[in-house]
């Protein structure tokens, strides 16, 4: 029943964790990681090391705070209007880490459609892929240490991207 009530936990952090990001919540939504913690979506397919490839995003706080002013400041013509995005999160499963008192590793499937009406006509993108967390159980809840989102088509060319998926 443990076992039952933690995933639960893990589940619902990473739904709230998605409604921050859906809500444009950014601040809040940096808030839920570690200081040392960040943000990685892969450009290849088993790409093994942010250090040695170029990525989509590998964000640390720094670059997650400088992303979230531009994306808050007036002249950001592509998002006048703002994206609008809905995140879904499935298939959690979640694992603790040997050795790693209080680290919990968590895959996840998951679905973020993008609408952007700021182009001609509205254009609707969807991401999907899986993510790889790496929690701290803290005060009740929940730190990320890294969080890691392996897109299905992560080889692709893509336009602008100015959503966090």
């Amino acid at each position: 029943m443990a076992a039952l009530l933690d995933s639960k936990a893990v589940e619902s952090f990473l739904i709230h964790e998605a409604r921050l990001l859906d809500d444009r919540k950014f601040e809040d939504w940096m808030a839920l990681f570690d200081d040392e913690g960040f943000y990685w979506a892969p450009s290849v397919v088993g790409q093994q090391s942010p250090l040695t490839e170029v990525s989509i995003f590998f964000d640390n706080r720094e670059l997650m705070a400088q992303r979230i002013t531009r994306l808050r400041h007036e002249r950001v013509h592509s998002q006048i209007p703002h994206s609008r995005t809905m995140h879904m999160v499935s298939n959690v499963v979640a694992s603790d880490i040997p050795g790693d008192a209080g680290e919990i590793s968590v895959t996840s499937k998951f679905l973020v459609l993008e609408y952007r009406p700021s182009v001609p006509e509205g254009v609707q993108r969807m991401f999907g892929g899986e993510y790889q967390h790496i929690l701290k159980e803290t005060d009740g809840s929940f730190r990320i240490l890294g969080k890691k989102a392996m897109l299905i088509n992560c080889d692709s060319a893509f336009g602008p991207l100015a959503v966090y998926f």
